[in-house]
């Protein structure tokens, strides 16, 4: 029996299963969750990940032959971007693994997800973590994106999106042109600031950067399922966009399941909303990585 790796290259981690080929189902030999090495304007981070990978490898599974890598990775979406990753991950995995490199399919984080959802059929994704995303695919095979353009620009309805808008919120508030809201309380503890040292907060949130702000949205839906008004508000706007997502690029394909995945979709009350505003259950996805080997053990 073969043994192949799939890795699930994401911006918070990388997880990554080895499993032995020939199983009914594929059985997993071994799994780990690693840092992300997501490639950035400096880096591909492949020398990173594949020192990694190596130390994983030879202490967790030694002696096994890999025959296949499947890797769906962040920031990796041009054809242009794959091929570069590809040729840089299998340079660095020559020098840091094996000499002998396994065949590598590289393809991004979310056409993993949309093979663990969907596998080749039709059907719509939406992905809700620190960014947002839908992906959908008609029978045809045809395809539509609809979001992902980054924080910057737009990923609304994610983490980030969230975070941003709560520390709006409570900027608001401090100036009197807002309403009392409790998340001051989790972002005075992002900003490692005392909630009642309200010169301190107020220096503290005119000189933050915000690129950590979707630390901020597991909080500000918390609050939201206590009832505090403004975190409500501010999840039922999330809920709005997501489902504009997801019924835009529902239009194009017409048929199949919606699934949703990502950190944001475990909470219940921000499911129910966008349930309702797309009128359709959205299916959960819980396991990206058990969902591609079920795909690839039936191929």
């Amino acid at each position: 029996m073969s043994t192949y790796l799939v890795l699930d290259g994401g911006g918070s981690s990388t997880d990554v299963a080895a499993v032995r080929s020939g199983e009914v189902s594929g059985k997993i030999v071994a799994r780990t969750s690693l840092p992300s090495f997501k490639p950035t304007p400096e880096s591909q981070g492949t020398a990173d990940l594949a020192r990694a990978l190596g130390v994983w490898l030879a202490t967790t599974v030694p002696d096994v032959t890999l025959s296949y890598v499947l890797v769906g990775m962040a920031g990796v979406w041009a054809d242009v971007e794959r091929r570069r990753y590809l040729q840089d991950l299998a340079d660095a995995w020559e020098q840091y693994i094996a000499a002998d490199v396994p065949r590598i399919t590289v393809i991004s984080d979310v056409e993993l997800v949309q093979l663990a959802a969907l596998g080749d059929g039709p059907g719509v994704i939406c992905i809700a973590g620190t960014g947002s995303i839908a992906v959908g695919r008609r029978a045809d095979g045809r395809t539509i994106r609809v979001g992902g353009w980054g924080p910057r620009i737009d990923d609304a309805g994610g983490g980030f999106w969230i975070g941003r808008e709560a520390l709006n919120a409570v900027v608001r508030m401090l100036d009197g042109r807002g309403p009392a809201t409790e998340l001051l309380k989790p972002v005075a503890s992002w900003l490692r600031c005392d909630p009642s040292d309200t010169v301190t907060l107020q220096n503290a949130l005119r000189s933050t950067g915000i690129d950590r702000a979707a630390r901020l949205a597991e909080a500000v839906l918390s609050y939201a399922d206590e009832g505090d008004a403004v975190a409500v508000s501010i999840r039922t706007r999330a809920a709005h966009e997501l489902a504009g997502l997801i019924t835009t690029a529902r239009r194009v394909v017409g048929e199949g399941p919606i699934v949703g995945y990502g950190s944001l979709l475990n909470n219940a009350n921000l499911i129910d909303t966008i349930e309702t505003v797309i009128g359709e259950p959205l299916l959960p996805l819980t396991d990206v990585l058990d969902g591609v080997i079920r795909r690839l053990q039936a191929v």
